[in-house]
């Protein structure tokens, strides 16, 4: 006899980090489950040693709710966050990193949020804890590694202005989608075009958008992101806000009612971006700063809208 489906499924894609996988996992099995929901665990580990494996056995016996593992090298980020969801038995979806914990009342307020107001989507705050003991210098509230809308809780969330344009760039990690109604033919989840350079899933939030699929921010489903240290050097910072920056660009140009307008735009505000940045960061004695970074961040902002054909790609973060 086949096992019932669950209720939800909740997936974690892991690389290369033993200690955030444990982490991750103790946290999805401290859940409270008020709810009363059969859930399950699936972990989709992409690397070639499968160093998830070993941390997945060890926790299994002792778990409330089965856990299935999964190897696949498949190098494309596109294709291997498909792999989880397509692995997904539940009726419901929950993504978590394996650089993040959650809350105990974590599942039962993403749930909670879709059935309070029947929405498709819920997607929750992302908090931060830091490898170094404290945020960097030149964000000492922590504010660049937060996700925090500032939106009531259950709100709906606009993702995309009349023009077309994005006013967030959301991620899986702590999101949650009702299956049978985001993809209701059994199609892909993300366009694997975008694996390469990253990006895929704040393209697929906001191509779900404008399909009329309806996303709340869910306020009190909280995770907590360990920064590590590599996450927070400048170098680091820099390049991945222009990548940021040309997801933001292919995203908008690809659903703008006059995409041509939307390039000129876009290739003009990049000049002046640049322009400003470069003058600043110069006369402010900024470039050899640790401790301030505004001008650079905006000169990569203006490099990203200019070099969104070019895109940076895949940025190595392993870490922890």
């Amino acid at each position: 006899m086949s096992q019932a489906a669950p209720d939800l499924t909740l997936a974690i894609l892991t690389y290369d980090r033993p200690k955030g996988l444990e982490a991750t996992l103790r946290s999805c099995l401290a859940q409270t489950n008020s709810l009363g929901l059969a859930m399950e665990i699936v972990v989709v580990d992409n690397h070639p040693a499968g160093a998830g494996e070993k941390v997945v056995a060890a926790l299994a016996p002792g778990s409330p709710w089965p856990i299935r593992y999964v190897s696949d090298l498949t190098r494309n980020m596109a294709a291997l966050r498909n792999r989880g969801f397509r692995e997904a038995r539940g009726r419901w979806l929950a993504v978590i990193d394996d650089d993040e914990t959650a809350d105990p009342d974590w599942t039962d307020a993403l749930v909670g949020a879709l059935k309070a107001t029947d929405a498709d989507i819920a997607v929750g705050p992302r908090f931060a804890v830091f490898e170094d003991g404290a945020p960097p210098a030149y964000d000492p509230q922590g504010r660049q590694f937060v996700r925090d809308l500032g939106l009531a809780d259950l709100a709906e969330i606009e993702l995309t202005g009349p023009s077309g344009r994005p006013r967030y760039g959301l991620g899986t990690g702590n999101s949650i989608f009702d299956m049978r109604r985001c993809f209701p033919d059994g199609q892909a989840a993300m366009r694997e075009a975008f694996g390469d350079a990253g990006g895929e899933d704040a393209e697929l939030f906001v191509r779900l958008h404008r399909q009329g699929r309806r996303i709340v921010w869910a306020a009190r489903a909280r995770v907590t992101e360990m920064v590590f240290r590599n996450r927070t050097a400048i170098p680091y910072r820099l390049i991945r806000t222009r990548r940021e920056t040309q997801h933001y660009v292919s995203i908008y140009v690809d659903g703008a009612r006059r995409p041509a307008l939307a390039r000129a735009e876009l290739f003009g505000k990049g000049l002046i971006q640049m322009a400003v940045g470069g003058v600043m960061s110069w006369l402010t004695l900024e470039r050899r700063s640790t401790s301030r970074l505004r001008w650079r961040l905006l000169t990569q902002h203006g490099l990203g809208k200019l070099t969104w054909r070019r895109p940076v790609g895949f940025i190595d973060e392993t870490s922890g």
